[in-house]
């Protein structure tokens, strides 16, 4: 099996080791979840553009799912703000009706 990583960040798992935890939203849970992405800053000392990291759902209790630009499973979390602090990337919602 190829273990290449898609992304610069490791894999984390915040669910007993990733054993099938995963989020698993049913019809109802779908047109509530919510979409971010996490972008890493430019850095031009290092050449570094910046741009999406990883992408995410949010389930109405908060936990959250992770996966790369590729599409792979990254990790699941307990929150948005748990998974941007940890990894250092800020924190983006994709759907504009988003309250604050």
């Amino acid at each position: 099996m190829d273990q290449q990583p898609h992304s610069s960040l490791p894999t984390v798992y915040h669910d007993g080791g990733g054993q099938g935890a995963g989020i698993m939203p049913s019809p109802r849970l779908e047109e509530r979840a919510r979409l971010f992405a996490l972008l890493r800053y430019p850095d031009e000392e290092y050449g570094d553009d910046g741009g999406v990291e990883l992408y995410g759902v949010q389930v109405p209790d908060g936990s959250v799912a992770t996966i790369t630009v590729s599409g792979r499973l990254h990790g699941s979390w307990s929150s948005c703000d748990r998974v941007a602090g940890l990894l250092g990337l800020h924190l983006v919602w994709l759907d504009v009706e988003r309250s604050a």
